[in-house]
């Protein structure tokens, strides 16, 4: 009976010192790793630029391999993310965040 009494309590408790640390350690990560679509804008271009380098270098065979795979990533995280609700621009722009949002972190 005792063990039933103390997770009713444990429950209902403020969290304790342990939790509260961790609870601000995942709010410090999710906004630290949180991408924007002006991130966005520079993968594409970091992207378009290294495409172009390889393409002036070793011929188009790469570019387009490479260039085909981004599309396919696009494409898919597009799909994610309407499977999830998302709709209209928004949607698209959460797919382009989710394709070339990493530029953020260079």
């Amino acid at each position: 009976m005792e063990k039933g009494m103390e997770r009713e309590r444990g429950a209902e408790a403020a969290p304790n010192a342990y939790e509260r640390v961790l609870a601000e350690d995942r709010r410090v990560i999710r906004k630290s790793l949180r991408s924007s679509r002006g991130g966005a804008h520079g993968g594409l271009v970091v992207t378009a630029v290294a495409l172009g380098a390889v393409g002036a270098l070793g011929g188009p065979k790469w570019p387009l391999i490479i260039g085909g795979v981004c599309a396919v990533w696009c494409a898919l995280a597009l799909v994610v993310v309407r499977r999830r609700g998302g709709r209209g621009w928004k949607a698209i722009e959460r797919a382009y965040i989710a394709t070339f949002g990493w530029a953020q972190w260079l």
